[in-house]
């Protein structure tokens, strides 16, 4: 499964085993409870911290992904952003998204010819998507 989260695409492979392999920071039975509204929160901090996750912080984004897709089915996209001079995690904003699975493919393809922009994601992805973005914000 592939899942883009703000500027990287990941390969999550089967969520599920993902999941319960025994590597993820969080016991089985406490990712099986964790509602939407919380993961969201869970998010909003990291992304405080470290708005630049993605990249710096690449399996624990991973880990995000997997959870995301997992607890929100239909989820395979995220845009998170904490804005300028944002004085904690409420700040920060979230837009989930359904991406085809043919656009997420090709951007997969692109970041691994290491030529994907950010520009390229935002044409492809979230100017396209309005109809169907949801915010967390």
């Amino acid at each position: 499964m592939l899942f883009l989260f703000n500027d990287v695409v990941f390969e999550l492979g089967d969520v599920s085993s993902l999941l319960r392999d025994g590597s993820i920071p969080l016991p089985v039975s406490q990712f099986e409870t964790l509602t939407p509204a919380h993961l969201t929160e869970l998010l909003r901090e990291a992304i405080y911290v470290d708005p630049n996750m993605a990249h710096t912080k690449f399996e624990r984004t991973r880990y995000f992904c997997a959870l995301i897709s997992y607890r929100a089915p239909g989820a395979n996209a995220i845009l998170a952003v904490r804005p300028q001079g944002a004085e904690g995690p409420d700040d920060v904003g979230l837009r989930f998204a359904n991406v085809p699975i043919t656009t997420l493919a090709y951007l997969w393809r692109q970041q691994n010819h290491e030529v994907l922009t950010v520009d390229e994601i935002n044409h492809e992805v979230w100017s396209r998507v309005t109809e169907n973005l949801h915010s967390a914000h």
